[in-house]
């Protein structure tokens, strides 16, 4: 879904101009470069990452990776201590309210030759600001992401390791890819604070979408900036232009 048709649904949300509201505060979705002739082969990301500006938020102590898959389940295990632990094909968290979860691997399924219901888990990233626990969520194709809170275990199902607003109250993450298989690309936004007046919001890329969306940095504490790149427009314009829209809404 490019932006043209992503906008009507963001106004949808909006109470002014292309600003999503999400909770007391204001994060709007702003087009960061022009369309692109997109070509699969020329993608170029960071090493060990889905995009060229992995998140660095919420990676362990002692972690020396950079990249968004190749974060460190041992020096999370270190950091967070009695929180979590690897009991052979499962990791068992510990939630601060006294009850236990183990999200088990299904090692037999991704040992077989169709790999059918493989799935394997592992804990890549704490925010002991906000008592977040990062878990990465493998497939036969591909990987998500869950964000804990470890005081009572309720989870967020995200589309990559997190960035941190300026004023950490809030998390975005955004991926894309090429074609339906895998787990669902999109963009979420979810509240560091649980919170009556802070939503969590979620949008996922249908499997037909003929646009990649990138993470691009913050203008402020409101604004999350996208680089958009167009699988099919032969010629440079702005998504939003297509839409008949400006990115202020006029």
């Amino acid at each position: 879904m490019g932006f043209a048709s992503l906008y009507p649904f963001l106004r949808a949300l909006s109470v002014e101009g292309t600003t999503v509201t999400v909770s007391a505060i204001r994060l709007a979705i702003a087009v960061a470069a022009a369309s692109l002739l997109f070509d699969a082969t020329a993608v170029v990301a960071a090493p060990f990452s889905l995009s060229d500006h992995p998140s660095q938020d919420g990676r362990c102590i002692g972690d020396n990776g950079v990249g968004d898959i190749d974060r460190s389940e041992k020096a999370c295990l270190d950091q967070v201590g009695e929180l979590a632990r690897r009991v052979g094909a499962g990791l068992q968290l510990n939630f601060r309210n006294g009850k236990t979860r183990i999200y088990l691997n299904e090692e037999a399924k991704c040992q077989s030759d169709h790999a059918d219901g493989c799935i394997k888990y592992q804990l890549t990233g704490y925010f002991p600001e906000h008592d977040l626990i990062l878990m990465e969520v493998d497939y036969w194709k591909g990987v998500s992401w869950l964000l804990v809170r470890a005081d009572a275990g309720d989870d967020m199902e995200i589309v990559a390791p997190p960035h941190y607003s300026p004023d950490r109250r809030w998390l975005v993450s955004v991926a894309s890819s090429v074609g339906p298989a895998g787990p669902d690309d999109g963009i979420d936004i979810v509240p560091t604070m649980r919170s009556p007046s802070f939503k969590e919001w979620h949008y996922r890329t249908p499997d037909d979408g003929q646009w990649l969306y990138e993470f691009a940095g913050w203008e402020g504490n409101r604004r999350v900036k996208l680089l958009a790149s167009s699988l099919s427009a032969p010629e440079r314009k702005s998504p939003d232009q297509s839409s008949g829209r400006t990115a202020n809404g006029a």
